[in-house]
């Protein structure tokens, strides 16, 4: 498992949707340097946290 620190350092390092998303989701600033405009509103991901959800690991039914 890597450190929310480690994830940060990664985002910062690229300009992606995937990049902005994830240092919205910690809570850190998106710099200047990234596009405007760009960023989704909350909203949209309605029901994103039911998809990622962690309801069992698949590896529970093998023997």
């Amino acid at each position: 498992m890597v450190t929310v620190d480690y994830m940060v350092r990664a985002a910062l390092r690229c300009d992606t949707a995937m990049s902005r998303a994830m240092l919205r989701a910690c809570g850190v600033p998106i710099p200047r340097r990234f596009r405007a405009g760009s960023i989704v509103r909350a909203g949209g991901y309605d029901g994103v946290a039911e998809c990622f959800a962690n309801h069992g690991s698949p590896m529970d039914g093998r023997r």
